[in-house]
């Protein structure tokens, strides 16, 4: 090898030397930069999760609030639920109708006419509440014809405050607008409601029978379905 080779040579080991990478400080980096995460990764890191948490206690807070939310209070409806038989068109009866007790009287195509109410027992013995209309000035039993061939309609009675009632109606025996019902002997008052709550007061008749009449306005089309009724006081016998 010449000089000159030699030189060359010795001068591109010292190159290699210069630029050859420090392979430990490289490592030792790397590790540095793995313990030590960017700030932007720890954000990543957490965040996730964090957002994870907000979402469930959030849920957990509405639901919360549903279920102990107070329900809507609706409107009490008034009075008790009026429960009656249906009405019965000239039934078989056992005995003849009683003595009858008028009610109102109404115009027909023809004539004037005038409702009756009157007591009655089925076959069975049980007691009734029937209805009928009579031409205004009949006698009642006499030869006169009844009015449509709804008349006499009667309803069974039922326990309870109200033992029978017909809703008047067009064609019928009481005129639609009316409305008759036989109560327990110790009712004084007796208010009606329809299904809208609106109100009628029934006027009280006579003695009938097992019960007490009572005669309503009521809208026609919209009968009662509830009623209030008020009862003679009771007093604790005296010692």
């Amino acid at each position: 090898m010449t000089d000159l080779e030699r030189k060359l040579a010795e001068a591109l080991r010292d190159q290699a030397g210069s630029v050859t990478p420090n392979l430990d400080a490289a490592w030792a980096e790397q590790q540095r930069r793995q313990r030590r995460p960017p700030r932007r990764r720890k954000v990543a890191v957490w965040g996730a999760p964090l957002a994870a948490v907000l979402v469930v206690l959030t849920s957990v807070l509405v639901a919360t609030k549903v279920n102990t939310a107070p329900e809507p209070v609706m409107p009490a409806k008034p009075g008790q639920e009026l429960v009656l038989a249906k009405p019965l068109i000239s039934p078989v009866l056992e005995s003849g109708l009683g003595e009858p007790r008028s009610l109102t009287d109404f115009v027909g195509q023809t004539d004037t006419w005038t409702s009756y109410a009157a007591p009655a027992y089925d076959p069975a013995g049980r007691a009734m509440l029937c209805v009928e209309a009579l031409p205004k000035g009949a006698n009642h039993g006499g030869p006169e014809s009844q009015f449509g061939i709804e008349s006499p309609t009667c309803v069974p009675t039922t326990p309870g405050t109200v033992l029978a009632g017909y809703v008047g109606k067009d064609g019928g025996p009481l005129p639609a607008g009316k409305a008759v019902y036989l109560v327990d002997p110790s009712v004084v008052s007796l208010a009606l409601y329809d299904a809208a709550g609106d109100l009628s007061d029934a006027e009280q008749r006579d003695l009938l029978g097992i019960g007490k009449l009572f005669l309503a306005d009521v809208k026609p089309g919209s009968p009662p379905v509830r009623f209030e009724a008020t009862r003679v006081p009771t007093h604790p016998a005296s010692r």
